[in-house]
């Protein structure tokens, strides 16, 4: 395959991955409704660690050139920016 068939699937995948985002989003802003209602907190510190020690898990399992440490790390980077939506 040739580089541009290389990037034609990254850009695909890109697609994807911003509809997958944006999906785990709205979850999020329902979640956010909730916890409004409920008068709790938007950031869940122990749910968070829950998630990342999950992912790093996952990542380990699953295997690939992305290790625990950057798939924990993308993965803060999505809560952080998926807690502005639940504000």
């Amino acid at each position: 395959m040739e580089i541009s068939d290389w990037r034609k699937r990254i850009d695909e995948l890109n697609e994807e991955l911003i509809r997958l985002l944006n999906k785990r989003a709205g979850f999020a802003a329902e979640i956010g409704k909730i916890k409004k209602a409920a008068g709790l907190p938007v950031l869940d510190s122990a749910r968070e660690e829950s998630v990342l020690a999950e992912v790093a898990a996952k990542a380990v399992e699953v295997g690939g050139p992305l290790g625990e440490e950057s798939i924990k790390n993308i993965f803060k980077a999505i809560m952080q920016e998926t807690r502005k939506v639940e504000e």
